[in-house]
């Protein structure tokens, strides 16, 4: 299908993708007047004749890097291919959607930033922080829009995030701030630092976070170069977390050889989908 609702069929070339379909649209979106693209991917085996064949939801900040080389100016996660690899091997197949993060590095900062005070003055460091409106936008007006028009799961355990870097602490955050909606967070390389430990630890005592509430969560952080500075926030995370989630909710991954990179993010996409996806 060429277009499904306000989404076009992904068609130039050169691209990338090499398994399932993309689709996009660009759409208007409360925290920033020009717009947004959301690109929405489809597995291989998605049926466009049978409504009643449906499908899991992750949504992803900085959509351009998925599953397209050729539309990212760092590299991609190979998604496309990590779904393929998760089918194959018995998970079942799912659906991504990307929010395409803007070209100005101070604006994704706010936009995809717990509304707290910032402790730790990195240059540049977000100095008007909106995750709230972006996590808000994606559970209360664009999950909707993708439930309407594709044939998914809508379910809380059916609809996870994801995200790097600063992707990383939003998907988090909107782990903890919308456990309505999402069931399941896959946080690389969040970007914790931005707090003391003492302030995120009492941030993280707003959401009461416990097993009963809140569904899986992924955390993982490299360590090599400027990596390094997540490394710590992401252990002390981890730790604050292990005693208020079972073990089938949290897990952690850390392998300190790795750069702050797609390329590393990709390595351990398939580990992350693998937690989500199992029983």
């Amino acid at each position: 299908m060429d277009k499904i609702g306000v989404f076009k069929r992904y068609t130039k070339k050169p691209s990338a993708l090499k398994y399932g379909y993309y689709y996009y649209a660009k759409l208007s979106v409360p925290f920033h007047k020009e717009g947004r693209f959301i690109r929405v991917w489809l597995p291989e085996d998605y049926d466009f004749n049978n409504p009643e064949k449906k499908f899991p939801v992750i949504y992803f900040s900085d959509g351009q890097n998925l599953v397209d080389k050729y539309l990212s100016a760092y590299g991609e996660w190979e998604l496309d291919k990590t779904a393929h690899r998760l089918k194959r091997r018995g998970y079942p197949s799912f659906i991504a959607v990307g929010i395409d993060c803007t070209k100005d590095p101070m604006e994704r900062m706010n936009e995809l930033n717990p509304p707290y005070r910032i402790d730790i003055k990195r240059e540049p460091y977000p100095n008007h922080p909106i995750g709230n409106q972006y996590v808000d936008y994606i559970a209360d007006k664009l999950k909707p829009l993708i439930d309407s028009l594709f044939y998914t799961i809508p379910d809380k355990e059916c609809t996870a995030i994801g995200g790097s870097s600063m992707g990383g602490i939003m998907s988090f955050y909107a782990y903890i701030y919308r456990p309505d909606i999402f069931g399941f967070s896959l946080s690389f390389s969040p970007a914790f630092f931005f707090y003391t430990k003492k302030h995120w630890e009492s941030i993280l005592d707003e959401y009461d976070i416990n097993k009963d509430k809140n569904g899986k969560l992924f955390l993982y952080s490299g360590g090599r170069d400027f990596e390094a500075i997540f490394l710590t926030p992401v252990f002390n995370t981890y730790n604050y977390l292990k005693n208020r989630l079972n073990e089938n909710q949290l897990q952690m991954l850390i392998d300190t050889s790795e750069i702050h990179h797609e390329q590393a993010w990709a390595k351990y996409l398939y580990d992350a989908l693998k937690f989500w996806l199992k029983d």
